[in-house]
């Protein structure tokens, strides 16, 4: 389970809207203090995200509380791949399939172009059943305070 912590900022019966504050890795860094990536990092770090949270256990949550919330790791790994590798392998597939046939150069990008931009499509429309699936939702596991 990959766990953060979380405000609650508004409740509803079974949601729970959160706002949770954005985190980087530069913070460990041995060279944060020299680095450009490490101000942009801080800078977001400061910014909250709200975030709708599914309340299964109907803790019975203030607005101000602090929450534990959490999302299935192996859901988040699948949503991931989806979203970021798919796209990338089918873009690659659809180049090696044109060159292999013989196209030439800028027909095997268009196409390319063209297979990637069809993958986001095609994930908008899949994305929409993982919506609706309770592994894919963050949900609230604790009240830590």
């Amino acid at each position: 389970m990959i766990e953060e912590q979380a405000t609650v900022v508004s409740v509803n019966k079974n949601e729970v809207l959160v706002a949770a504050s954005r985190s980087s890795a530069c913070g460990q860094c041995a060279a944060k203090d020299d680095c450009g990536q490490s101000a942009i990092a801080q800078w977001a770090a400061s910014k909250m995200v709200d975030v709708a949270v599914n309340n299964p256990m109907n803790f019975p949550l203030m607005v101000g509380d602090v929450v534990l919330v959490g999302i299935n790791e192996k859901s988040f790994i699948k949503a991931s791949l989806l979203l970021y590798f798919m796209p990338l392998l089918v873009m690659f597939t659809a180049g090696a399939i044109t060159t292999k046939i013989g196209m030439a150069e800028l027909v095997v990008i268009a196409v390319s172009f063209a297979a990637l931009f069809c993958s986001f499509y095609a994930i908008k429309f899949y994305s929409k059943k993982m919506v609706g699936n309770s592994a894919y939702q963050l949900v609230v596991l604790k009240v830590i305070e």
